[in-house]
């Protein structure tokens, strides 16, 4: 369907472009009554956070005018207090104000991911004994145009991406398998694209299947499959679980994971979690601009 995959930076200037678009449309109707003198502001957080989107913020200003100063105090991936100036701004007053709600709007929802993911990291980082165990994966529950600013920011929280689209790798979920006929029809599948591609494609290479139930676990290792999605398992199924797989298998929990029930997941020895409230339930940070006198 696309021909080619968007770069991060593609995206970036895309997300830009849209922001713009949709906030100043025609042109802001208040501009003729704000003067063109150059005034300076700063930008402050308003809580406690890891700081994520400065290109997204910067570059909302210099496509407005590029003649606009922009000077962050802080990279992404700093922690940030509450009430710390981490910006100047410097330019013509109807630009920065122009250019303002959307530069925040993508310092507060990056931020957020990014700020979240650190929490999961770090709760994780914690509970579990071993720390090469229980990696913490994001999912496709993108908002909307921005999955790979969410997916830099959950980098930026050091969390750890999964799939970037359907076009990377294959999840078969439990619609697919219901379309497939089950797990058992997914192998008649892939056994016969195997056979009509020469052996090419291997099933163990960059497909991970859903599981609902320890049988749909225990005959998705006898497929070979090294990468499975244990879906809404309980912590005694998990266990369960990880000791029928005895490593046969990248072994991922999904399903309902918050910080409470992070920490009995990371003692189970499973090899990743996904979370898809890193992407999807978003508690803005809070950030401010602030013309000075």
């Amino acid at each position: 369907m696309f021909k080619k995959i968007e770069t991060l930076e593609e995206a970036r200037i895309r997300n830009v472009e849209d922001a713009l678009r949709e906030d100043i449309g025609t042109g802001s109707l208040s501009e003729f009554f704000i003067g063109t003198e150059t005034k300076e502001a700063k930008i402050i957080s308003r809580n406690n956070a890891v700081l994520c989107g400065v290109d997204w913020c910067i570059d909302c200003f210099k496509r407005v005018n590029p003649n606009i100063e922009v000077n962050f105090f802080k990279v992404d991936g700093s922690l940030i207090n509450e009430n710390e100036v981490i910006c100047s701004v410097k330019g013509d007053a109807r630009n920065i104000l122009e250019a303002e709600r959307s530069a925040l709007n993508f310092l507060q929802l990056l931020s957020s991911t990014a700020t979240i993911t650190k929490s999961f990291v770090q709760a994780l980082n914690h509970s579990s004994k071993d720390k090469s165990i229980g990696a913490v994966f994001d999912t496709r529950k993108t908002q909307p145009g921005l999955r790979l600013a969410q997916k830099y920011a959950v980098r930026t929280g050091g969390g750890k991406n999964q799939r970037l689209g359907l076009w990377d790798s294959m999840l078969f979920k439990e619609n697919h398998l219901k379309c497939l006929g089950g797990i058992d029809g997914l192998k008649r599948k892939l056994d016969l694209f195997q056979r009509t591609n020469s052996g090419k494609f291997k099933i163990n290479s960059n497909i991970q299947v859903e599981v609902e139930n320890i049988n749909e676990l225990k005959l998705a290792l006898s497929l070979g499959i090294k990468n499975i999605l244990l879906d809404n398992f309980s912590e005694k199924l998990i266990q369960d679980a990880v000791t029928l797989n005895d490593k046969q298998a990248v072994l991922e929990v999904s399903g309902g994971i918050d910080l409470d029930s992070l920490s009995t997941l990371a003692k189970t020895g499973v090899d990743r979690i996904s979370v898809g409230r890193l992407t999807k339930d978003v508690s803005a940070v809070d950030f401010s601009l602030q013309i000075e006198n």
